[in-house]
């Protein structure tokens, strides 16, 4: 594994799948590199804790990175390229194109954190415009992300697939995240509640054809403080229609002053 802080010509040469990260990997980042690894490309993780899509100082400065535990699992996993840059090389001398993240950026967790949309996909682009992949691998756990990258990619006209990883999640339900590392052993079991949720409202809605209100929720899991709960399209992300056969339902959630977010997806029998 080569640990790099800049692309040069041998990689802009080379067909490159990659998986980009802000670090502290866990089993839900190993399962995106191993499914990068069986498309017979060469491999780059990139690990860049990007401070614009972060809504509070204090929330950047607590992020987790563990880098020497980061670099000792990507050996392990026998990666081609390490991609760790500094901030002013990826933002250099402020040439680079700010990406409006548009409506749908500003709804649900776009509206909870301004903006932060807006980062995600101006680094994204970035690190596209610096490594120019063949392939990249995203995981569908920030669901709302994933369908802005690839909305992203259609308008820019990228000739870069986007491959999605699914899921990876605890035996008790929790979806793995960075963020987990932030919890006491009381939050990660609260943090399990999350995914009972969306297993009821999916329930729900394919019984009666409705979501719960969002107060039958808070006051059933008080334990928990939810910002949002949202059901759409999944296609398209937008609200449900009469004729919509695939659903997703987001939520997000505070744990001990942690944000989390998680979905489920569904097909609607008989729609």
């Amino acid at each position: 594994m080569k640990i790099i802080k800049e692309i040069n010509q041998d990689i802009l040469n080379s067909d490159i799948c990659l998986i980009p990260t802000m670090g502290a990997l866990h089993n839900g980042h190993l399962s995106l590199i191993e499914e990068g690894k069986k498309l017979g490309l060469l491999t780059m993780v990139s690990i860049f804790v990007n401070e614009k899509q972060f809504n509070e100082e204090e929330d950047f400065n607590s992020y987790p990175r563990p880098i020497e535990d980061d670099i000792k699992i990507l050996q392990d996993l026998n990666i081609d390229y390490l991609f760790i840059p500094e901030s002013n090389y990826i933002y250099s001398k402020n040439d680079f194109e700010i990406i409006d993240s548009g409506v749908l950026g500003k709804q649900y967790e776009g509206s909870s954190r301004p903006g932060h949309f807006d980062g995600v996909l101006t680094v994204v682009n970035r690190l596209f415009e610096l490594i120019k992949p063949k392939v990249a691998i995203f995981g569908k756990k920030d669901a709302q992300q994933l369908f802005l990258i690839k909305e992203m990619v259609f308008k820019k006209r990228y000739e870069i697939e986007i491959i999605e990883g699914k899921t990876i999640r605890e035996r008790s339900g929790l979806a793995l995240s960075s963020r987990n590392l932030l919890l006491t052993d009381s939050g990660k079991e609260k943090a399990t509640l999350l995914y009972t949720i969306l297993k009821e409202v999916k329930k729900e809605f394919r019984d009666r054809r409705e979501l719960y209100a969002f107060e039958v929720f808070s006051s059933k899991y008080p334990n928990i403080v939810i910002d949002y709960l949202e059901i759409l399209n999944l296609e398209t992300f937008s609200k449900p229609t009469e004729k919509t056969y695939e659903y997703i339902v987001l939520l997000a959630a505070t744990i001990e002053g942690v944000r989390l977010v998680d979905n489920i997806e569904f097909k609607l029998e008989g729609a």
